[in-house]
Formats: C-alpha cells, structure tokens, sequence
C-alpha cells in the first residue's frame, strides 16, 4: 500500500510537473508573444524617428539652401546698391557742386563787367552833361543876341546839315570877331556888322533849334540805353535823369520810341529772371546740401543694417553649425543603435534558436516520459485495483509462496526502478525549469535594459528635436528678418530712384538757368555793343562839330560801317545829310527831301534821324564797333 501511494503521489507529482511546465511554455509562449510585440512597437517607433531624422534632414538642407541663396542675394543687392547708390549720387552731387560753382563764376563775372560798364556809363553820361551845358550857353547866349537886336526879322529856311554847319561856324566866327572889334571900330561899322550879325543870327536859328532837339533826342535814347545797362548790371531799379534839357519856353514833351521801351522791358524781364536764377541757384545749393544731408544719414542707416545683417549672418552661421553639429551626433547615434540592434536581433536570433531546440529536445523527453509514466500508472493502476478487487488468495504450497515473493520483489524493483528514472528525470526536469527560469530572468532583465536604453535614446531624440523645433523658430524669425530687411532695401532703391529722378530734375532746371544766363549774357553783350556803337557815334557826332562833314574822298580809305576797305568794286559814296563816306552796301537808306521830293541816299543813322517813323538802326541787330 505504502508503495501504491508512493507511485500515486509520484503520478501526482510528474502531472503537476507536467501543467507546470505547460504553463511555463504558456508563459513563455507569452513572453516570446509579448517580447515580439514589443520589438514590432520599436521597430516601428525607429522607423518613425528615422523617417522624420531624414525629414529634418532635408529640412535642414533646404534650409541651409535657402540661407545661402538669401546671402548672395543680400550680398548681391548691398554691392549694386553700394556701387551705384553710393557712386551715382556723389558723381551726381560734385556735378551739381560743379554747375553752381559755374554759374556762381558767370554771376560774378557780370557783376564785374556790370560794375565796369556803370563806371563808363557815368564817365559818358557826365562828359554828356558837359556838352549839353556848352550847347545851352550857347543857344542862351544867340537867344539873347536875338533880343538885342532893333530889328527882329524871322526866316524860316530849310538848310542842308552840311551848310547849317558852315552857317553855324560863320556865325559863331562873325559873333567872335564883333565882339573883339566892337571897342575898336566906330560906332557906325558896329551897328552895320551888329544888323549882319542880327540877320545871319535869324537866319540860323530856327536850324540851330531843330538840330538841337535832334540832339536831345539822342541823348535821350543814348540816356534811357545807359540807364537800362545800369539796371541789368546792379539792379538800381531808378533811371539817372539829366538836368532840363529844354528851354523855359518849350513845354512840349516828346514821345519815346517804341524799341526803346521794348528794350527797356526786355531788360526789366531779364533783370526778373536773374533774381529768379540766383534764387533757384540757392533753392539748388539747399536742396543739394538737403540731398548731402539724407545721403550721409543713409549711409549710416546702411552701415547700421549691414552690421545687424553681419550679426544675423553670424548667429544664423552659428545656428546653422550646431544643427549639422547636431544632426551628425544624431547621425551618428543612429549608426550606434543600428548596430546594437543589429547585434540585439542576431543575439535574440541565436537565443531563440537555442530555445526552440531545448524546447524540442524538452518536448521529446516529456513524451517519453509521459509515456512511460503513462504505462506505469495504468499498469499500476490497473494491479492495484485488481489487488483491491481480488480477494487475498495465498497460495497454499510454500513453492507458490516463494514464487509470488519473487514476482511481487520483482515488481518492486521494477516500480522501484521506475521511481527513480521518473525522480532522475523530475530532478532534471526542475533543473532545466530553474535554467529556463534564470534563462528568463536573465532575458526579461536584458529586455527591461534595452527599454531602458530605448527609453533613454527616445528621450534624447526628443530633447534633440525640441532643439531642433526651437532652432527651426528661430531660423523662422531669422527668415522673416531677412525679408523685412529685403523690403527695406527696396525702399532704399525707391528713396535712391526718386533722388536719381530729383536730381535729373535739379540738373534739367540748372541746364535751363544755364541757358537763360547765356541769354541773358548775350543780350548784355548786345547792349554793351550797343552802348560802344552810341559812344562812338556820339564821338563822331562831336567832332563832326569842330571840322567840315562833307569829307574827301582821298581822306578816307574804308568803310566806317562795315570797315572794308575802298576798291574799283567798292566805290565811294557820300551820305547826302552827313557828308561822310561809305560804300555802295552800306549806304542803302534812301530818304526824299525838297520840294521835288528827290530821293537821297542815307546813313543808317541819318535815316533813323530824319524819317520818325522808322525803328532805329540797332533794333535789328547790334551796330558794329
């Protein structure tokens, strides 16, 4: 019985070792299941994180692309705003410095000549002034001859200029010559020279009084062209008056001429449009040195920006180090966990494999021994239940007792022999669960380490791509600085087109105050020509007084108009009313006279003298001197 229980508890024991090692398969089993799940989840998180280490890559490539691609456009733009902001603008201003420095050299220029030609001006009008005290004295002097004399007769002739300058001179000579012989003659010959003298008097004085209002006609013009010159050199604004010109009877005023006042607004308009030069030329210099001003605060809000955009550029250099820094550790890190999961994988390969042959071999053994304990619990369990079925049936010789002995001693070796095998193969059986145990530990502590070491490494990716996501904002910003700084470029080519086009501008209004100051200077050239012209005019008009006008052909040798010299072409011809000498050219004027009204041929400055109506002989162009 002791050993019928003996073998029951070992059948008890080999099942429970039986479901206990069914639920270390299962367990296992689980584990393996678990343990691949949990590799399929890494596998798929690394893949995960590889993919997006290669999307940050690009990233990081595009954008380093695009950083370089903003510099050398930032370089590009800084140099052709440098080179031609910089270079148009100073080229544009010395030019602009250049043309006012002209323009300020022409100013004084005609303010010297301005100045030169008043001192003439007053030199000539003064000598003028002279003149016209002698004439006055003198036609006092006959006025009062004429009341004088008992007899008062009037005659009205129309002489020539030529015999009322003999005439003049005669009498003058007759007048000297009675004054100086009327002490010494008798009373008689003076009263006779006296009545002669009375006559010839009468009879020169009305040409006398014609010719003097010619006179003043002349200088009259001659005045208002001097005072016309002084106004366009100094801009005095008043007109120099002469002293009475005419007598205490005379009270009729003369009409000035048409181109005379002509002149005179002409020159009052040049006069307007010099002021309004020298105040556009100082409207120029301010807006130049305004233009100067902007430029120089430009140039240090360029050189501001360029040393923010050199501190960008290297924080950005900076940034832009760290992150391939920073990719290649990642690079890096991924080559190391490729390796130990490349090494993992094999090792985990080779434990499987190991495993699944131990559990084949295990496998084999527990179905012997499952068989065999099979055999031996249903031998047994059949014996015993026979033996318990049975009666006790003893034999009755000693020989059957023996033998039955031997056969239950037998039977007991055998069970015996049994028990051990399976306590051998229970023993070995529990010693290869506690190695699959350790085995397993071992295992699940190798797996909770490369958790771990996975946990660990995600965690540092992550950290990794937070840097990197704050990189990335901070480029972001970078970015939109640099567009900010590119729209305040193209506000600075805007600023710098409208100074290009102010200063196109400046230069266009230079250029046409440049050709109104030739104009105008042409013009004050003219009215000096003119003045010259007068001067000697009035010269030729005064000493035409002290000599004959009708002058010789033998004296005169070239033309004094055009200053060409006499030839068999060019014949001499005299002007019918002042007796001087010109060529057929020049004397082309032709007046009538007389009662016939027989045309005679004139000097330009005769014509101007005897036909009223006519313009004068320099309004069509500057007499020459």
């Amino acid at each position: 019985m002791e050993e019928s229980d003996g073998t029951l508890q070992q059948a008890e024991n080999i099942i429970e070792l039986q479901s206990r090692m069914q639920e270390l398969e299962t367990e296992k089993i689980r584990i393996c299941d678990e343990f691949n799940t949990q590799r399929a989840k890494m596998k798929d998180l690394f893949l995960q994180k590889e993919s997006e280490l290669a999307a940050q890559r690009e990233e990081t490539l595009l954008l380093s692309q695009t950083v370089k691609k903003l510099q050398q456009e930032l370089d590009e733009a800084k140099s052709s705003l440098m080179a031609k902001g910089l270079s148009g603008m100073e080229v544009e201003i010395r030019k602009a410095d250049e043309e006012i420095a002209t323009l300020q050299k022409l100013v004084h220029e005609t303010i010297e000549e301005s100045s030169c030609s008043k001192t003439r001006h007053d030199a000539e009008v003064e000598c003028l002034q002279l003149v016209i005290q002698e004439l006055r004295s003198e036609v006092a002097e006959l006025k009062r001859q004429n009341q004088y004399s008992p007899h008062h007769i009037t005659q009205e002739h129309s002489l020539a200029p030529t015999n009322v300058l003999n005439a003049l001179t005669k009498g003058i000579v007759k007048k000297l010559g009675a004054d100086s012989f009327s002490s010494q003659d008798s009373l008689d010959d003076s009263c006779k020279r006296q009545y002669d003298d009375i006559e010839d008097s009468c009879s020169l004085l009305q040409p006398l009084e014609d010719q003097i209002k010619a006179l003043k006609e002349k200088l009259r013009s001659t005045d208002e062209q001097l005072q016309k010159c002084k106004e366009c050199g100094h801009n005095e604004g008043t007109y120099y008056k002469l002293d009475g010109l005419e007598n205490s009877s005379q009270t009729e005023k003369e009409a000035t001429c048409d181109m005379c006042q002509n002149y005179e607004a002409q020159l009052v308009s040049e006069q307007k449009n010099y002021d309004e030069l020298v105040v556009q030329v100082a409207a120029a210099q301010k807006a130049a040195e305004r233009h100067k001003e902007d430029l120089i605060k430009e140039i240090g809000f360029r050189k501001e920006m360029e040393e923010k955009w050199n501190e960008k550029r290297e924080e950005v250099k900076c940034q832009v180090a760290e992150l391939t820094m920073s990719t290649e550790c990642a690079e890096q890190d991924l080559k190391e966990l490729r390796q130990i999961f490349s090494k993992s994988c094999s090792e985990f390969k080779t434990t499987l494999s190991k495993l699944t042959k131990d559990r084949e071999m295990i496998y084999e053994e527990i179905r012997k021994l499952q068989f065999e304990n099979d055999n031996l619990v249903g031998k047994y369990a059949i014996h015993s239940q026979e033996l318990q079925s049975q009666a006790i049936d003893l034999p009755n010789t000693v020989e059957e007792l023996h033998e039955l002995i031997l056969k239950n001693n037998e039977e007991l070796i055998r069970a015996k022999i049994g028990k051990e095998c399976a306590e051998a193969n229970v023993s070995s059986l529990q010693t290869n669960i506690l190695l699959l145990k350790d085995q397993m530990a071992h295992e699940q502590n190798q797996k909770e380490c490369l958790e771990n070491n996975l946990l660990q490494e995600i965690n540092v990716l992550k950290e990794k791509n937070r840097q990197l996501e704050k990189e990335m904002k901070m480029f972001r910003t970078s970015q939109g600085s640099i567009t900010e700084m590119k729209e305040q470029i193209d506000d600075l080519l805007i600023t710098n087109k409208q100074y290009v086009e102010v200063n196109n501008e400046l230069k266009s209004k230079v250029y046409a105050l440049q050709q109104e100051l030739d104009t105008s200077e042409t013009v004050q050239k003219d009215f000096v020509l003119l003045s010259q012209s007068l001067q000697v005019q009035l010269e030729k008009i005064r000493a035409s007084d002290s000599q004959v006008r009708w002058q010789h052909e033998e004296d005169v040798n070239t033309c004094p108009t055009c200053h060409s010299n006499f030839s068999n072409s060019r014949k001499k011809e005299h002007c019918r009313h002042c007796g001087q000498i010109f060529c057929h050219q020049c004397l082309s004027r032709v007046v009538k006279s007389g009662p016939n009204m027989r045309p005679s041929k004139v000097c330009d400055v005769c014509h101007t003298l005897l036909v009223q109506s006519s313009a004068p002989y320099f309004s069509e162009a500057p007499p020459p001197t």
